[in-house]
């Protein structure tokens, strides 16, 4: 799923000293309870997924949000 999703863009993070592209893609059949955005890991694959691809000031908060739990998993997944 995650590959395959549309790709909206990128969020550029730095985990120790690697820095790593996370791609923003939509996830593909969202639903109400679709979180606005997640950070999501499938096997060597991730993303943060999104809702919508509108740029709101809630989905950017959303985003942002995502982007530090991305930061936590990558950080536990890359550096230990």
């Amino acid at each position: 799923m995650l590959v395959e999703a549309e790709l909206v863009g990128f969020v550029e993070l730095k985990v120790g000293s690697l820095d790593i592209r996370v791609p923003v893609r939509k996830v593909p059949e969202p639903s109400i309870e679709t979180p606005l955005a997640t950070f999501t890991m499938e096997g060597t694959a991730f993303a943060i997924m999104v809702r919508d691809k509108d740029k709101s000031a809630q989905l950017m908060e959303a985003v942002h949000e995502a982007a530090e739990d991305a930061l936590k998993q990558l950080s536990k997944k890359l550096l230990n």
